[in-house]
């Protein structure tokens, strides 16, 4: 992935100086240690970033509407990615509402769920200077790569490896594709970014149906 341009100077010091990442509520070395390495710390405080409206809206809207078993999906999403960047409290609280969801307790779910989801809101304005772009295709195109990174991603997805899959949609951007297929690939790459997982999972049975 390509780090925005409107800073490059701080990109480039941050490479290799952590000590700079410094977000409330976020311990960097547990944050480095779940994700592997500083490098793609650094890219999952981004891809956080890009995901927090998205993801706390579709939360609100499924216990809105009663779907608790969708809720209780995204809360353990957010609970496995909040752990990744060190975000251990809101991970915790995260769970809360996990558990709270496989009880069907909709009315502490109603009650406690505000709080958490504007604690998750408050980091955005921390993870903005990290959020990424990714950089244009320049891979030609090769049908059994592409397999064999979409089956890595089919294995990364049910084992909720984050950092696996953050690698395989890199991988997966960078080649050229025709328009229609490209779409698909798009469409894979946001699921996976979104910690829509299940949706993922299908798409890529999809794709590997075209393919």
């Amino acid at each position: 992935m390509k780090h925005n341009n409107k800073n490059s100077e701080y990109y480039d010091h941050i490479e290799t100086d952590t000590t700079e990442i410094n977000i409330p509520g976020i311990d960097n070395k547990k944050g480095i240690a779940n994700s592997g390495n500083p490098v793609l710390f650094r890219e999952l405080l981004g891809e956080v970033y890009d995901l927090i409206d998205e993801k706390c809206a579709s939360i609100n809207a499924h216990l809105e509407n009663n779907e608790i078993n969708d809720y209780t999906t995204e809360v353990h999403a957010l609970k496995t990615t909040c752990r990744m960047i060190g975000a251990m409290e809101l991970a915790e609280n995260f769970y809360t509402l996990e558990k709270l969801g496989t009880d069907n307790n909709v009315t502490k779910l109603c009650e406690l769920t505000p709080s958490v989801l504007a604690g998750f809101t408050a980091l955005k304005q921390y993870l903005e200077p990290y959020a990424v772009v990714k950089s244009e295709p320049d891979r030609d195109y090769n049908r059994d790569d592409i397999i064999k990174t979409l089956n890595k991603l089919e294995s990364a997805i049910a084992d909720f490896d984050l950092t696996v899959a953050d690698e395989c949609t890199s991988v997966l951007s960078s080649y050229i594709y025709e328009d229609g297929l490209a779409s698909q690939i798009n469409k894979l790459c946001e699921l996976v970014a979104n910690l829509d997982y299940e949706e993922a999972g299908e798409m890529i049975g999809t794709i590997r149906d075209i393919l």
